[in-house]
């Protein structure tokens, strides 16, 4: 106990005096930081924006527009001179060939050559008295070049070329050494109907989202995020898909699909 300048009495020292103090304030201050912490959660989920995520998808059937054949031709000989006069004869009737099915020279491309050198190969004995067998190596010396070029066709005419792609192979029966590639059909439009394609995906998104928002008697708000997904291209009638997209070009009618993810605000 300690007596004050009034000569009264203090029941407690000042120093703890001065410690429930502080800890008064520390709790006054603690309540205040914690109703304010609440008030704000409650004002955040209170004003939270309420959002719907739903996918539409739009699909069309579009018919290719160019297509491209190639042709490679083969000529081998062990003098490099003649292969290459062989090979020009060859490419030469393969040309006449696409020129005689309709089709013009400014759409006719012949690549440039490539040679391939074929060595000749030797046995090697083993020594007399050694328990090695023979060996075949491969010597520096050619023993016959082989010359391939490729002749393609890049065209609008899809009648023609696939024609051609069938019946090159005729000129075999004349000494021509031909391979053949199946046509590719391609569609040049793609990136005009990617615009309306992404429209017609929206519509089907936002058609989608009304009907389950009216379904739970809400009513849809605006659009506030819309991603597009990769394109997939498909022959008609097949639904393959692919994280990287399909893109088809076996087929000359094709089906196109453009997925879109949206998500619309609810009020």
């Amino acid at each position: 106990m300690t007596t004050n300048d009034n000569g009264q009495t203090d029941s407690l020292p000042k120093k703890l005096v001065v410690t429930l103090r502080a800890g008064g304030y520390f709790f006054a201050l603690a309540n205040i930081v914690c109703v304010a912490i609440l008030a704000w959660a409650y004002m955040s989920v209170k004003l939270e924006r309420k959002t719907i995520s739903v996918t539409g998808s739009a699909r069309k059937l579009i018919e290719s527009d160019v297509v491209t054949w190639a042709g490679t031709v083969t000529a081998s000989d062990p003098e490099l001179v003649q292969a290459y006069d062989t090979l020009k004869k060859e490419t030469d009737k393969v040309k006449g060939f696409v020129l005689a099915a309709g089709i013009p020279e400014t759409e006719i491309t012949a690549a440039s050559i490539t040679t391939t050198r074929h060595y000749k190969k030797e046995v090697v004995n083993a020594p007399a008295g050694s328990t090695e067998s023979s060996a075949v190596i491969t010597t520096d010396k050619v023993d016959n070049y082989t010359l391939t070029q490729i002749v393609s066709v890049t065209s609008t005419n899809m009648d023609k070329v696939p024609a051609i792609a069938r019946n090159v192979t005729s000129l075999i029966k004349e000494g021509v050494q031909i391979d053949s590639d199946a046509p590719h059909y391609l569609y040049t439009k793609l990136s005009e109907l990617k615009i309306n394609m992404l429209a017609e995906a929206t519509k089907d998104a936002t058609a989608r989202a009304e009907q389950i928002v009216n379904n739970a008697n809400g009513r849809l708000g605006k659009l506030v995020e819309a991603r597009m997904g990769v394109m997939q291209i498909n022959p008609k009638g097949v639904t393959a898909t692919s994280a990287e997209g399909v893109n088809d070009t076996t087929s000359f009618e094709k089906e196109i699909t453009a997925v879109l993810s949206a998500k619309f605000e609810v009020r």
